[in-house]
C-alpha cells in the first residue's frame, strides 16, 4: 500500500508541474495539434516516469579478501543467546497482546479503490448507453468509412469512434457543418485518446489537476475539429452561427465528442484569433528539462565493490580495519537434511568450527559468509552458528540465492510471535523487535515499555527501520525467528535493516561533509559512527 501511495503522489506531482507549464506557455496559442500532443503526452509521461529508475554505479575499492556486502559497514555485533537459553526465555514470556493495527491506511485504501471503481463503472455505463443509442438508430455507411446514425430522439450531435450520431431533424436540415465537425473528430482519433485519458484519470480521481487537464484537453479537441472545418473552406461566420444555434442542447456523455461543447465562447474566440507563429511551438521543449528532472529525482546509486591489488591504497580512504579472511560456508538443502561446504569442500556439521579455524589462518579475524538455499530452514542455520560461536574473531554475513521475499499475508500472533518483552527488559525506548514465524511473516514491535505493534510486509521493513534509525541513535534491533522460517526470509529481513542503516549514514555523511562515507577521513568516519550507530541482536526459539 505504501508503494502505491508513493507512486500516486509522484504521478500527481508530475501532472501538476506539466499542467502549470502548459497553462503558462502554450494554452493561449492556436497550435492545437501541438497542444493536444503535449497534454496527452504529459499524462502518459506522468504515469510512466515513476517506473523509470536510472541506476548509477560507483566503484569502491576494498582490500583483497575484505567482505563486499553491507555487513562489513557495521562493527562486530554482540548476539543474544541462541538455542536452549533463548528458547527457555521466550517460553517463559507471557502471551502477546493482540497486535494493534491502524485502520487509517485500510480506510484510505478502501476509499481510493472505491473512487477508482466508481469512475470505471461510470465509464462503462456511458459506453453501454452510447452503444444503445447507436444500435437503436438508422445506420448509413458513408464513403469515408464513417457510419451515420440517425435517431428519432432529440439529441445533440456527437461522434464516437467511427459513428456520428444525429437527430433526424439535424439530418434533414442539411447542415454540413455538423458532419464536417464530427468527421474531423473521427479522423483525428479524439474518441480513442479521450477513452485512454478517462481510464487513466480514474487512477487520479482525487487530483483536481487531472480534471482540469482533461477539461483543457477536451477543449483542444474542439479547437482542432473547428480548425479542420474552417480549413475545408467553411465560412467562419456561418459556422459560428451554427455553433450558437446548437448551443442550447447537450449530449451528456463525457466519452463522446459533442458538436456543441460547453466552451462555446472560447471556441469562437480561438477561431477569431490570429494564427500563432510556428516558432512559438518551441516552447513545448519545456517537457525535456522536466522529464530530465523527473528521471534525476527518481535515480539511485549502487555501490560496486572492487578488490584492490594494493591494500595500502584502500586504507588511505579511511578503511582502517585489518585485512580479514573471507570464508564461504554454503548450506544446501537435501530433503530434511543439509550438506555443508567450506570454500567448496564438503564437511560435517561438527567439523565446521575446526575447518573455519584452519581456513582463517593467521588473519586477525575472518568473515564467514553463510550462503544458504532459499528453502533452508533457519534452524539449520542456527545450528551452524552454534558451531561457530566458540571460535571468536568472526563476523557473520548472510547471503541467499534468492534474497527477495514477498510476504503475501499478514502475521497472526502464533509461533515465534509470542511476546519476548521480558527477554528484552533492558532494551531502551525506541528499540525494535522483529519477529519472523514459520510462515515467513513479519511483526515489527517497538519496545522500551511500549507495545507499539505493526504488522508489516517484507518490502516495508526498510522504510520503517530507516525512520526509527533516524530518530534513535544507538537503536537496537532484536531479531526473533522461528527455526521453521526460511533462510531467504530471514536474510532478506536482516539485509533490509543493514541497508536502512547504510542509507541513514550515507545521508548524514552527505549532509555533514558533502561526501560519501567511504571517502571520508578516519576522524570524520569516527564522528559519524558516534552520531549514527545500530546494534543487531539475534535470537531464535
Amino acid at each position: 500500500m505504501l508503494n502505491l501511495v508513493i507512486y500516486e503522489a509522484k504521478v500527481a506531482l508530475l501532472l501538476a508541474v506539466f499542467y502549470i507549464c502548459y497553462r503558462v506557455l502554450l494554452s493561449r496559442e492556436t497550435l492545437h495539434r501541438l497542444n493536444r500532443i503535449v497534454l496527452t503526452g504529459s499524462v502518459l509521461v506522468s504515469f510512466i516516469l515513476p517506473f523509470c529508475v536510472l541506476t548509477f554505479h560507483r566503484t569502491v575499492e576494498v582490500a583483497a579478501g575484505a567482505a563486499m556486502p553491507a555487513a562489513a559497514v557495521l562493527p562486530a555485533l554482540p548476539a543474544l543467546p541462541q538455542g536452549p537459553a533463548a528458547t527457555a526465555a521466550a517460553a517463559a514470556a507471557p502471551e502477546a497482546a493482540t497486535p494493534y493495527v491502524s485502520w487509517l491506511p485500510v480506510a484510505l485504501a478502501i476509499i481510493y479503490c472505491a473512487g477508482i471503481l466508481f469512475c470505471l463503472i461510470r465509464i462503462a455505463v456511458e459506453l453501454v448507453q452510447v452503444r444503445r443509442i447507436i444500435r437503436s438508430g438508422e445506420s448509413l455507411l458513408q464513403e469515408d468509412g464513417t457510419v451515420l446514425v440517425i435517431g428519432d430522439r432529440d439529441i445533440a450531435p456527437f461522434s464516437w469512434m467511427k459513428w456520428i450520431v444525429l437527430s433526424r431533424e439535424d439530418y434533414e436540415s442539411g447542415n454540413t457543418h455538423i458532419l464536417k465537425h464530427e468527421r474531423a473528430h473521427i479522423r483525428l482519433g479524439h474518441a480513442r485518446d479521450l477513452l485512454i485519458i478517462d481510464l487513466l484519470s480514474s487512477m487520479q480521481w482525487f487530483n483536481p489537476v487531472m480534471w482540469m487537464l482533461k477539461s483543457d484537453l477536451r477543449a483542444v479537441y474542439e479547437y482542432e475539429a473547428d480548425d479542420a472545418v474552417l480549413r475545408e473552406g467553411a465560412n467562419i461566420k456561418e459556422y459560428q452561427y451554427s455553433l450558437i444555434r446548437k448551443a442550447v442542447s447537450a449530449s451528456g456523455y463525457s466519452i463522446t465528442n459533442s458538436f456543441n461543447h460547453s466552451i462555446l465562447k472560447n471556441r469562437i474566440t480561438m477561431m477569431s484569433k490570429p494564427k500563432s507563429v510556428t516558432l512559438r511551438g518551441l516552447r513545448a521543449l519545456y517537457v525535456v528539462p522536466l522529464v530530465a528532472a523527473g528521471l534525476a529525482c527518481n535515480s539511485q546509486t549502487v555501490t560496486d565493490y572492487k578488490v584492490s591489488e594494493n591494500p595500502t591504497e584502500t586504507k588511505a580512504v579511511g578503511q582502517n580495519y585489518p585485512v580479514p579472511t573471507e570464508i564461504m560456508l554454503q548450506v544446501v538443502q537435501e530433503g530434511e537434511n543439509a550438506a555443508y561446504y567450506i570454500n567448496g569442500e564438503i564437511v560435517r556439521l561438527d567439523e565446521i568450527g575446526e575447518k573455519v579455524i584452519e581456513a582463517r589462518g593467521d588473519a586477525d579475524f575472518a568473515y564467514v559468509n553463510i550462503l544458504g538455499d532459499p528453502d533452508v530452514k533457519l534452524g539449520i542455520i542456527q545450528d551452524v552458528k552454534e558451531e561457530l560461536r566458540g571460535i571468536g574473531l568472526l563476523r557473520i554475513m548472510y547471503s541467499c540465492k534468492k534474497p527477495e521475499v514477498k510476504v503475501e499475508r499478514k502475521l497472526e500472533p502464533t509461533g515465534a510471535a509470542k511476546s519476548v518483552l521480558e527477554f528484552m527488559e533492558g532494551s531502551s525506548e525506541g528499540d525494535v523487535q522483529i519477529r519472523l514465524n514459520s510462515e515467513d511473516k513479519l511483526l515489527y514491535l517497538r519496545t522500551g515499555g511500549k507495545k507499539d505493534i505493526n504488522v508489516i510486509y517484507q518490502e516495508d521493513l526498510f522504510e520503517m527501520a530507516k525512520k526509527d534509525i533516524e530518530k534513535n541513535n544507538g537503536i537496537s534491533f532484536f531479531f526473533l525467528a522461528d527455526r521453521g522460517s526460511t533462510y531467504a526470509a530471514y536474510s532478506a529481513a536482516v539485509q533490509s535493516v543493514y541497508d536502512a542503516f547504510r542509507s541513514v549514514r550515507e545521508d548524514l555523511s552527505m549532509q555533514t561533509y558533502g561526501k560519501i562515507f567511504d571517502d571520508l577521513e578516519e576522524e570524520q568516519q569516527d564522528e559519524l559512527r558516534n552520531k549514527c550507530s545500530v546494534r543487531i541482536y539475534e535470537s531464535s526459539k
